[in-house]
């Protein structure tokens, strides 16, 4: 799959600089979904050592940009619809479990930091930041599974979920989708959280995590 040149960096530079790079070309489509990164062709291209590009990488997989298989290498992040559909479909009733689990343990403080997630997220809907209401999304998620008190179910859903969230986000903003619903349907969801009633916090994740809500028309089977 051929690539758009990448410029090389003017400093022997850190792994920070490196990231920003490979974000930016990832962002932009310069790096398509599925395009392969090797680390020493970067290396050369960006003119440093394999270092800093191995760190980058390594914080871009944390943000579900990439993929790192080991003994096959690393690509830039890309999913069907069937295998999103297959995630999806687990993740609704891991986050039910988490939703209903979380209801009784809410303090003040998590529930601030919620409204916090809500009041960004409707900031960067204005400026068309999609893989920053990504974050927020995914950020707002992390701390209804954190107060979950169950570390192994917090875990597995941040594993399945992050790069659908990076994945998505990704397609949003090429196909230049809107995000006006993101606000609201997360409010739903708080709404139901703090009510503690077990049938509307399952009515609301099944509504919040349907499909036609979750992915977009771009992405292929």
């Amino acid at each position: 799959m051929a690539t758009k040149e990448l410029l090389p960096l003017r400093s022997l530079s850190k792994s920070r600089e490196v990231f920003e790079r490979l974000r930016d070309a990832i962002w932009s489509g310069d790096l398509a979904p599925g395009t392969p990164i090797r680390e020493s062709h970067l290396a050369k291209q960006l003119n440093v050592s394999q270092v800093p590009v191995r760190e980058a990488l390594l914080q871009l997989e944390h943000l579900g940009l990439v993929v790192r298989v080991p003994d096959r290498g690393t690509t830039v992040t890309k999913l069907t619809r069937t295998e999103i559909l297959q995630m999806m479909e687990v993740r609704r009733h891991l986050e039910e479990l988490a939703f209903q689990l979380a209801a009784p343990r809410i303090t003040k403080e998590a529930e601030t930091i919620l409204r916090c997630h809500l009041t960004r997220m409707q900031d960067l809907v204005l400026k068309k930041d999609h893989f920053g209401v990504a974050e927020e999304d995914f950020g707002f998620h992390r701390t209804v599974w954190k107060a979950s008190g169950n570390d192994v179910l917090e875990k597995t859903l941040e594993r399945l979920c992050i790069a659908v969230y990076a994945f998505v986000s990704l397609k949003r903003h090429a196909a230049g989708e809107t995000m006006k619903s993101a606000v609201r349907s997360h409010k739903l969801l708080l709404d139901a959280l703090l009510s503690g009633d077990p049938e509307c916090i399952r009515a609301r994740v099944i509504e919040h995590l349907a499909p036609d809500a979750v992915i977009p028309s771009s992405i292929a089977e």
